[in-house]
């Protein structure tokens, strides 16, 4: 046989293989991040019921409670204090006339 045929086939085997490893890790790559997203929706609707819980059941703490059991929950907590607003590591606490009135996540 020829060098040039070998050469040939070896190459051929390799641009085979080649193609076979990136299309598996791109059909990888594409489910991967199909399945995170829908963890990721599951987790935003559960944060938004849980929210909605808060809400209802908190409505008659102020905001000063609210940070004071924040604080007790985690004493290492990044809380930023505003206005009308208590955002305890994105979790956001919003109040109307000094009552909880919504929580985001």
């Amino acid at each position: 046989m020829n060098k040039w045929k070998v050469s040939f086939f070896v190459i051929l085997a390799l641009f085979t293989a080649t193609n076979i490893f990136w299309a598996y890790n791109t059909i990888d790559a594409g489910i991967t991040y199909t399945y995170q997203q829908v963890t990721l929706d599951e987790k935003s609707r559960a944060v938004q019921m849980l929210g909605a819980l808060v809400v209802k059941g908190g409505q008659q703490y102020s905001k000063k409670d609210i940070l004071h059991i924040l604080r007790q929950l985690n004493k290492n907590a990044f809380i930023v204090e505003e206005e009308n607003l208590v955002d305890a590591e994105g979790v956001k606490f919003i109040f109307v006339n000094g009552k909880l009135s919504e929580v985001k996540g």
